[in-house]
Parts: C-alpha cells; sequence; structure tokens
C-alpha cells in the first residue's frame, strides 16, 4: 500500500504530464488529504462526479485496446500500471480484489468493446479473486455478440526465448534476463536477484530491447569479471523459482515500485518456461529456408547449419548459397534486435556474439537478411527444423535450391527483372551494353534458371 501523500503526488505528475492547467496542479499545493482533494477534482471537472461518468472514463483510458495495432504486450504492460493506479487508490491492499470486482461488474454492464478488453486483461493478470469473475464476464460478453481483438487470443501466450545473466550467488547479486516474442516482436523481463539480502528479487521490469540488454549484461560480465551465463529455459526456471519463493528486497524506490507494478507479470512468465530439460540434443543444427524476397520466380536455397552458428557465420553461409560477393553492408532483422557489422552511423548489434539458436529458438520462427542497402536484396529466413547433427555429416550444407543468384549491383529485383527483359530482346537499345557489362558473348550464356548444387557446397566448405 502506497503512502497517501506518495497517491497524490503520483497523481499531480500524471496530471502535469497530461498538460493540466495551473489551476487544477493547485489543488495539490495545499491538499488536506485525498478526499479533500477529490472533492475539489470533481468540481473542476477533472475528475467525474457519477460511478458512469468514472466508469466512461476508465473506459476512454482502454479504448486503444480495440485498434488493430494493439498487441498483447500492449494490454499487459497498460494492465498492470492501470492495476498498480488502483492499488494506490485503496486505504488497504485487501480492498483491491472487491474494488477490481465491483470495476468488472459495471464495465460487462456497458457492454462497450473497451470493457471486454478490461475484462480480458483482468482474467489473465488481475488478482487471484478476480480472474474467474472477469473470464465469466467476458465470456457473457463474446456470447452476447461482443467480438474479442486479435490479440485477445495470444493474451499471456507468447514464445519463450533465449534467457541469460551475469553475476552469481558469490558476487552477491545476480541479473537475469527472460525473453519472449509475440510473433516477430521480442520483450524482456529483466529481474535483480540480491543474494547478499536472502535471494530474492530486488527489481524487475520490461524492455523491448533485449539485444541491447545482452550487450548490456556481457559489457558488465566483462568489466567486473563476472560470469555471463546461457542458461537453457529449464535453468532460468529453477533460478527464477527459487527467487521468488524468497521474500522480496526492493530498496530504492523505483525498485519498490517496478516489483509492485511488474511482479504478477514476470510470475506469468517464469509459469511458461519448462521445468524440465528439453528432449532436444543439445548439439542440433537449423534446416532454414532462404527466400529472395520478391523474386519471380522464385529464388531460394535449403540449408542445415550448425544451430550454435553466429550470425556473422550465418551471413557467409546465406552469401556462399546464393552466389553473392559479399562486397556490401548486411544486416539480420531478428526478435532481438538488428545484429550487422557495427558502424559508425548504424545501429547494428554485432553479428558475431549472437547464435541462430539465440534468435531463432523453435521452427517456424523467421528472421530477414538484407544484403546491399543500395540494392537492398532482402531474404526471409524460416525455420523449418531443428534436429540433431549426424556424426557423418559436415556443416554446412545446402540440400537443394532453385534459380541462379541475380548479378551484384544490377538495381535490386526490380532492375534483375528489367535486366532480364533487356537480354531477352536483342533489339533493345541497351543489349549490348548489358551483354557487355555482365562480361558474356551471347545471352544464351546467361541462365536465370541455373542452380548447381555441387558448387554451392564446394563454396560452403571452403568456409570450414
Amino acid at each position: 500500500m502506497q503512502p497517501e501523500a506518495d497517491v497524490l503526488a503520483q497523481m499531480r505528475d500524471q496530471l502535469a504530464a497530461a498538460g493540466a492547467p495551473a489551476e487544477v496542479l493547485a489543488v495539490f499545493d495545499d491538499p488536506g488529504g485525498a478526499e479533500q482533494v477529490l472533492n475539489r477534482l470533481v468540481d473542476l471537472g477533472v475528475v467525474p462526479a457519477g460511478p458512469d461518468e468514472a466508469m466512461a472514463g476508465i473506459l476512454d483510458q482502454w479504448a486503444f485496446t480495440t485498434r488493430s495495432s494493439t498487441d498483447p504486450l500492449d494490454v499487459e504492460l497498460f494492465g498492470v500500471e492501470f492495476v498498480h493506479m488502483m492499488r494506490g487508490m485503496v486505504s488497504d491492499a485487501d480492498e483491491l480484489p472487491a474494488m477490481l470486482t465491483d470495476l468488472a461488474i459495471h464495465a460487462e454492464q456497458t457492454a462497450a468493446p473497451a470493457a471486454l478488453s478490461l475484462l480480458r486483461f483482468l482474467a489473465h493478470l488481475g488478482p487471484a479473486e478476480v480472474r474467474d469473475h472477469a473470464a465469466q464476464g467476458a465470456g457473457r460478453m463474446v456470447a452476447a455478440g461482443q467480438k474479442d481483438r486479435a490479440w485477445a487470443a495470444k493474451l499471456g501466450k507468447p514464445k519463450v526465448g533465449p534467457c541469460f545473466g551475469y553475476g552469481s550467488v558469490e558476487a552477491g547479486q545476480e541479473s537475469i534476463a527472460l525473453t519472449y516474442t509475440y510473433g516477430r516482436t521480442s520483450h524482456a523481463l529483466v529481474v535483480l536477484i540480491d543474494h547478499d539480502l536472502g535471494g530474492g528479487l530486488k527489481d524487475c521490469f520490461p524492455t523491448d530491447e533485449p539485444g541491447v540488454i545482452r550487450e548490456q549484461f556481457e559489457d558488465q560480465a566483462a568489466a567486473h569479471g563476472l560470469p555471463f551465463h546461457e542458461y537453457q529455459p529449464h535453468e532460468a526456471h529453477t533460478a527464477m523459482t527459487r527467487a521468488l519463493v524468497a521474500p522480496l528486497c526492493p530498496v530504492q524506490p523505483d525498485q519498490v515500485e517496478d516489483m509492485d507494478m511488474y511482479l504478477d507479470l514476470l510470475r506469468s512468465r517464469v509459469d511458461l518456461l519448462p521445468s524440465q530439460p528439453s528432449a532436444v540434443t543439445a548439439k542440433t543444427a537449423h534446416r532454414v529456408k532462404v527466400t529472395l524476397r520478391g523474386a519471380k520466380p522464385p529464388i531460394w536455397r535449403r540449408v542445415e547449419v550448425p544451430s550454435g552458428m553466429s550470425l556473422a557465420a550465418l551471413h557467409a553461409v546465406v552469401q556462399d548459397a546464393f552466389g553473392w560477393l559479399d562486397s556490401h553492408m548486411w544486416v539480420f532483422e531478428t526478435p532481438l534486435g538488428h545484429y550487422g557489422v557495427p558502424h559508425p552511423g548504424v545501429d547494428f548489434h554485432d553479428a558475431g556474439r549472437v547464435t541462430l539458436q539465440d534468435v531463432a529458438p523453435t521452427p517456424g520462427d523467421r528472421l530477414r537478411y538484407t544484403y546491399d542497402f543500395g540494392d537492398n536484396w532482402e531474404h526471409d529466413i524460416v525455420v523449418e527444423d531443428i534436429s540433431p547433427v549426424a556424426a557423418d555429416v559436415r556443416y554446412p550444407r545446402c540440400l537443394t535450391g532453385r534459380r541462379a543468384c541475380p548479378p551484384e549491383d544490377c538495381g535490386g529485383i526490380w532492375g534483375y527483372t528489367a535486366l532480364q527483359e533487356i537480354l531477352a530482346d536483342p533489339e533493345h537499345e541497351d543489349h549490348k551494353r548489358s551483354l557487355e557489362w555482365l562480361d558474356l558473348d551471347s545471352a544464351d550464356d546467361f541462365d536465370p534458371a541455373r542452380f548447381d548444387l555441387a558448387e554451392v557446397n564446394r563454396r560452403l566448405s571452403s568456409r570450414e
């Protein structure tokens, strides 16, 4: 429970941030107590006077959840902040479930789309005493014809990603990041465990830049001589379960607020981590299909690579598999961020410091690889399968593919299409110039349908 003065200060800050006029902010200069402040705000029209107006104001806050662009994480983060704010409005924390249950009842009665969003959130991350009631209310709203938003079916069901951290029991503190993805959008919950204060949670907060957190952890580990850990999901589950049963130990005011706001979200994310090791063999290979985006007919390669291969090494595999010349800049777009060669003027993480397993741990995961920022050759990479490595197989290897790689610097996929049309037309004004540029004697020497599997694998074997 927050002290009344802190609640009033938080309310004032929120109004100031929203651009409230000076006469509204002046209400807090001589508060005299929360009830007096509330009465003055009602008089000024800032706070609605009746329950219907109050509910309308609350649902206005939830209206964004009905937009098509809203994703599950948007709802979760807004919802936990909303519950945190509501908790600050009660004099006793034990009153919160009753308040939210009453709120859910009145929200359902409005039959508003935003009310269904509120109920869906409360059924997922509201206090335990509220969840069943909220779920039943949401079910009744749907049965009455209200339509769930696309995010509702995904709420609380992100895919588990890499888990990593640094520090140790001996060092006194340990930081762990648990990453998750909703589609191609990633996020992480970062936790601080203080072993000197009993091994409980000292802080917890979300971030949408897990790649940045990874690099910060690695840098801090190196700077202070601490171990950096790559946790298997079941190992992270064990560490987090142990920390969650120990007494909470936030110290600073922002840590206290973070724990109050995000603890339930953290618990729900930890529940998604497996408690036992995966049956998948530690030494595995990814089978991926790499398709040149926009090419018609399709140009693609199917390759197998070690799961622990860095993205820098995967870049070399894509270059060899297609026949690119590796003479331009490149970048991978992943759920953990953008990875390439760090360079002044580009915001890339180091592709040599993250593996394919880190950014695409399960079949169906997708990446985007772009080569040559002028021609903009975009490649879609899809993980088709992950299997134990075979003792008699040399990786990486190409399994199959289709069609030749376009010539470098021909203007991207549209330029390549135009080039093929020019070469097919001996009467075209650029026909001869294009042959000279390609160093060809005849257009017959240009075969866009050509694919030589043995040649591709010779190039790949030279990288070993």
